[in-house]
Order: structure tokens, then C-alpha cells, then sequence
């Protein structure tokens, strides 16, 4: 018997609850980078979703790996919020990218290229 969530939900029932749609399985065998016949394999194990599956799942959804590891008994909350608290966390600030645009050379400017065969 696969891992559940703590509302008795397998994976892909977990996905078209927070993708709020159904999540064909070629999407998720593909988010986890694995063929239809090991998917078909694994969703009878075990062990899962493991946590590696589970962080390949929120890259490709865009979903919180925590989330999911918590939702799937892998850590509790306090674990996570023991990791954030023990962790030095520094936020960085971005500035905002302004648009370039780059000029194209005028033919004028243009010279042939030294290295260049003849033609």
C-alpha cells in the first residue's frame, strides 16, 4: 500500500485536489522523469511517494516541497520549523531588471572577420 496524505489521498489524488483538475498520469510519470511501466510499478510500493519523488513533483507543479513532505509523513511541522530556525537565513533583495535592447550594427560598421576563409 502506497503512501497517503493525512487524509487518506494517494499522489495523483492529492494532485487533482490542489491542481484542482485531473492530473493524467504521463504528467506526473513525466514530472518524475520515469517510464509508464516503472510508475505503474511504484504507485503499488510501499515506500511510495518517496521524498525525492515528491520534490520532483513540486518542481514540475509548482507546489511546496515541504508541504507535500509534511502532507505525506516525512517530517512533521515542528521539524520544518526546526530547520528554518536553526538555519542562517539571509534574504536578499533583487533590484528590478530594466529591459535592454541592443542596438543592431549598421552595415558601415560591420568588418569582415580576420579569421574567416575567403569566400
Amino acid at each position: 500500500m502506497p503512501r497517503t496524505d493525512e487524509n487518506g489521498r494517494q499522489l495523483k489524488a492529492l494532485l487533482d485536489y490542489l491542481l484542482d483538475g485531473d492530473v493524467e498520469a504521463k504528467t506526473i510519470y513525466d514530472a518524475l522523469g520515469i517510464s509508464s511501466s516503472t510508475y505503474y510499478r511504484r504507485i503499488k510500493e510501499h515506500n511510495y511517494p518517496d521524498a525525492e519523488e515528491l520534490r520532483r513533483v513540486a518542481d514540475r507543479f509548482d507546489l511546496s516541497y515541504p508541504d507535500l513532505q509534511i502532507r505525506f509523513g516525512l517530517m512533521s511541522r515542528q521539524e520544518v520549523w526546526h530547520y528554518v530556525e536553526s538555519s542562517n537565513l539571509t534574504v536578499a533583495t533583487v533590484a528590478e531588471a530594466r529591459p535592454t535592447t541592443r542596438r543592431r550594427p549598421k552595415l558601415s560598421e560591420l568588418a569582415p572577420r580576420p579569421d574567416a576563409p575567403p569566400l
